[in-house]
């Protein structure tokens, strides 16, 4: 949603004005700053089966940090095939620890019910299938960038949704309120689930129609064009 759209073209432009020069100066290579992003969504899944609170603002922050190693390696002229590797498979990891960490958080309250875990893997499916129909398209040389939930609309969902819960749940509580506590996160979670699995879906049929209409552009075999 927010690929290749004014707003992101602007935060890359204040990533490289502001933050980039700053790891320059301390001499950090691209696959360093890769993995620091990696440690910190780690971080971020350990902080939200304590408190989402400060998952929330971890996913953010490791969010920011793995915008950086691609604005780093670009500016620096260090941008490698090796290193756009390593990110995505360390983004896919990522992803998987700071749900295992809000998937602990429930089951730590009791709340880890058969239907909590079936959105938690309806939510990996769908992450991974948006990263892999994207990386299938660009194989086949198709551009695949449609879609509502690529991964910086998911960790924005995740951090907004660790931060928010704990107002909301003291909202929950409030004498005129019914109890609900946690439901704000649960909706973030029911959000992903079905918004990760339908980008999936719509890059699929994207896809899948370019592939056809440049097919029947082709000539037929042995039919000059």
């Amino acid at each position: 949603m927010l690929k290749g759209t004014y707003v992101e073209k602007q935060y890359y432009k204040v990533l490289q004005t502001f933050l980039v020069p700053i790891l320059v100066r301390c001499k950090l290579r691209p696959n360093q700053v890769s993995a620091l992003g990696f440690g910190l969504s780690v971080a971020a899944g350990l902080a939200f089966l304590v408190q989402p609170f400060w998952g929330g603002v971890l996913v953010l922050l490791a969010g920011l940090v793995d915008t950086l190693d691609g604005s780093l390696a670009r500016s620096t002229g260090q941008a490698r095939n090796a290193g756009a590797f390593l990110d995505s498979v360390l983004d896919r990891y990522s992803e998987f620890f700071i749900y295992l960490g809000i998937w602990g958080y429930f089951w730590r309250k009791g709340a880890s019910e058969p239907l909590l875990s079936l959105l938690m893997l309806c939510i990996l499916f769908g992450s991974l299938m948006v990263s892999y129909t994207r990386a299938r398209a660009e194989g086949l040389g198709q551009k695949c960038l449609v879609g509502l939930l690529q991964r910086g609309e998911r960790v924005i969902l995740l951090g907004l949704g660790g931060i928010a819960n704990p107002a909301f749940n003291k909202l929950s509580r409030l004498p005129f309120s019914a109890s609900a506590e946690d439901a704000f996160l649960m909706v973030i979670l029911f959000v992903l689930a079905v918004g990760t699995n339908l980008t999936a879906l719509w890059r699929f049929w994207h896809v899948l129609k370019a592939l056809y209409l440049e097919s029947a552009s082709e000539p037929a075999p042995g039919i000059k064009p």
